[in-house]
């Protein structure tokens, strides 16, 4: 799981989907939550990097990512998501400023996640508005852009997960240079 944090971890920074220090990461074990540490180079994890914090309470995390309660909260509304990547991506958060639900027209972008939505709330990073309202978002959509921030996505596996996270920021990118969404 480890390992996969790394490789996974390295290829969203690699994207481009999140810069320096941004973003997060996330593998539910059990009753656990592996997740990246609080101001960690998401390209560029260690082992030490890497933290475990518990499923159903938050005593344990004061080193883990300040978005450890949204991972939480995704995690306990959907039993089937073992995996969550979080990315400030370009194109989908420029997009979110403007608009309430984005609709890919590429052809990947549709087959993978025909809509994808933006939750508005008034605090975007780490709190428990989000935590509140991104869950459900996920359990019908697999991902959703928070307007301004940046975008989760959840899934079985890291890979697939990181994965969601991409076509988000591909089809954005389409939408964007193709001016259909301005």
């Amino acid at each position: 799981m480890i390992k996969d944090m790394i490789l996974f971890g390295k290829i969203l920074y690699e994207q481009g989907l999140n810069h320096s220090h941004s973003g997060n990461i996330s593998i539910r074990d059990c009753n656990d939550i592996l997740i990246k540490r609080h101001g960690a180079m998401l390209g560029y994890l260690t082992k030490k990097d890497i933290v475990k914090i518990n499923l159903n309470n938050d005593k344990k995390d004061k080193l883990a990512s300040l978005e450890a309660k949204v991972h939480r909260a995704i995690y306990l509304k959907n039993p089937k998501v073992k995996a969550i990547a979080h990315g400030h991506t370009i194109y989908a958060t420029v997009l979110s400023l403007n608009h309430k639900i984005i609709k890919p027209v590429d052809s990947e972008g549709q087959f993978y996640l025909p809509q994808i939505p933006v939750l508005i709330c008034n605090e975007t990073i780490g709190s428990d508005e989000v935590a509140k309202k991104i869950p459900d978002l996920i359990l019908k959509y697999k991902c959703a852009i928070i307007k301004g921030h940046g975008a989760f996505a959840a899934g079985e596996t890291l890979e697939q997960a990181s994965m969601y996270l991409s076509v988000i920021e591909s089809a954005s990118k389409i939408l964007y240079l193709s001016k259909i969404y301005k």
